[in-house]
């Protein structure tokens, strides 16, 4: 490499299409991330499988009550468990709204600006009893957030 020169810096992936819908790349992503934390293989994220995932993404936080409760707005199984396409629906909201968060949330998942799949011994749902963190604040409710949301992932 010549004297000076800066090793060529890789493209960062599209997480959101010309249309504002997530990725072909980022659904790919966010549904290996979906797989690996429904530990029961049921096609839905529990409450213990979600803190599983938020402790993983949030340096060892859980989700508090208050975000627990806005993922209703999201689509669910009968158990009100997270379904995969309620993960999707949550994942457009917060990439709309603000994709440095979620671009943060996939390193701690061990995945790259390239979006590959990580190896195996990327970070794994680790179950912990960690106090829940408290929400953030916002000035637009999940609701609003999910409702442009929804017509792609009907």
């Amino acid at each position: 490499m010549p004297k000076g020169s800066k090793p060529a810096k890789k493209k960062r992936a599209a997480l959101l299409d010309n249309s504002g819908d997530l990725s072909h790349a980022a659904v790919a992503a966010f549904e290996h991330v979906f797989n690996r934390f429904d530990l029961d293989k049921d096609g839905a994220l529990s409450i213990a499988e979600l803190q599983a995932f938020a402790r993983t993404c949030n340096d060892g936080d859980a989700f508090s009550d208050e975000e627990l409760e806005d993922l209703r707005f999201f689509e669910q199984d009968t158990n009100k468990n997270l379904t995969l396409k309620g993960f999707l629906q949550m994942y457009h909201t917060q990439t709309s709204a603000r994709e440095n968060d979620t671009w943060q949330d996939l390193k701690a998942l061990g995945f790259d600006y390239t979006l590959s799949v990580p190896p195996p011994n990327a970070p794994a749902p680790a179950p912990s009893a960690a106090a829940p963190a408290p929400a953030p604040p916002s000035n637009t409710t999940a609701a609003e957030q999910c409702a442009s949301s929804d017509a792609f992932y009907s």
